[in-house]
């Protein structure tokens, strides 16, 4: 079979593969010294080695424990997020089922070497579990429909539903819920590369030119969209200079509009209230997005890190706090470890 574009041929597989029960993933391709692809070869998505994903999740638990400096003990310190970590059932068997195609010396592709057959039984339910499958008929106008029904307050749920039942309660080619989740999350987020984010700033800039000790710091992803952002107020940057010695440092908030985890910074004053030392809004919540967070802030406070900051049991927070706070004491904020309490309880009596 001859093909006039190396997307054609995956495409075609996509479709014979979707058709046939089993998904395809792309395991490699050869280049010309011109950056050209000149081969490519497709798989059936049970090939490799039954290990390869225990061998994954051991290499990225190891580097977690590295970023976070969280060393396992004989009394079983260790942290929440590594005692959660279970090894999963993989369906990878070896399987040889795959093609692989070259260009000619007419810039045409080649079906060069074709193999069909599979080591492992094919299940009927097996391309609904192929993300790729179930988003085909994800159209614009059922994304429009999606974000129509979600803005009027219609759950994600109860759209689902109405989905399948435009199609008489079939929704084998329809998208999961948590695709639809997934997608009204990444509308969210989008709308902050237009009017709101420029709003935001100009809301920013307008507060700076009022007062100089108002401080905010932003950065943008590679593709130019709003991705963190911290700002300060300057009662707030006050008020740190004498209650800054007990800092609480919350992100469990998430925003409603666009589903970005908030933070603030939280102190105590002499009368025993709760007062404002910061806020921000973070894209994600990893060692670097924190990082960033606590540089910012720190330099907003003239570089002088609390005595003490209280935090909930993330592992990627430690090393960023460790690493910019080292005379800081840092504790596991106890609501959310009494909040934890009742369910982990109930497990060991299970």
């Amino acid at each position: 079979m001859v093909f006039k574009r190396w997307q054609d041929v995956e495409m075609y597989f996509k479709e014979y593969a979707q058709q046939h029960d089993f998904g395809v993933c792309r395991q490699a391709g050869s280049f010309s010294k011109q950056k050209e692809r000149r081969a490519v070869t497709s798989r059936c998505d049970c090939w490799g080695h039954p290990d390869m994903r225990a061998r994954w999740q051991a290499k990225k638990r190891a580097k977690a424990m590295e970023i976070s400096g969280t060393v396992a003990t004989s009394n079983g310190d260790i942290g929440e997020n590594e005692l959660s970590c279970c090894k999963r059932t993989s369906k990878k068997c070896q399987c040889l089922a795959r093609i692989y195609a070259s260009v000619n010396c007419d810039g045409e592709w080649v079906l060069k070497t074709v193999e069909l057959n599979h080591v492992h039984k094919l299940d009927p339910s097996g391309s609904k579990l192929v993300k790729e499958y179930r988003m085909k008929n994800h159209t614009s106008t059922v994304k429009k429909k999606l974000m129509d029904f979600y803005e009027e307050g219609v759950p994600v749920t109860q759209i689902h539903g109405c989905m399948a039942a435009e199609r008489g309660g079939d929704d084998d080619d329809l998208p999961s819920v948590k695709d639809l989740q997934h997608e009204v999350s990444k509308e969210r987020r989008l709308k902050m590369e237009g009017g709101d984010a420029v709003a935001m700033m100009s809301y920013f800039d307008r507060m700076q030119a009022d007062n100089q000790k108002f401080f905010h710091a932003h950065r943008l992803d590679k593709e130019g969209r709003l991705k963190d952002v911290l700002w300060v107020d300057a009662r707030s940057r006050v008020a740190y200079q004498e209650f800054g010695d007990v800092v609480c440092f919350d992100a469990t908030y998430l925003t409603n509009e666009y589903e970005l985890p908030f933070a603030n910074f939280v102190g105590v004053n002499h009368h025993g209230q709760s007062i404002l030392l910061g806020c921000a809004l973070a894209s994600h919540e990893t060692t670097e997005t924190y990082f960033w967070v606590f540089e910012q802030w720190l330099s907003c406070m003239g570089g002088i890190a609390p005595s003490v900051i209280l935090t909930d049991q993330v592992a990627t927070m430690r090393k960023p706090i460790a690493h910019l706070m080292p005379s800081s004491r840092h504790r596991w904020c106890i609501w959310h470890i009494i909040r934890k309490i009742p369910k982990n309880l109930g497990k060991c009596k299970q």
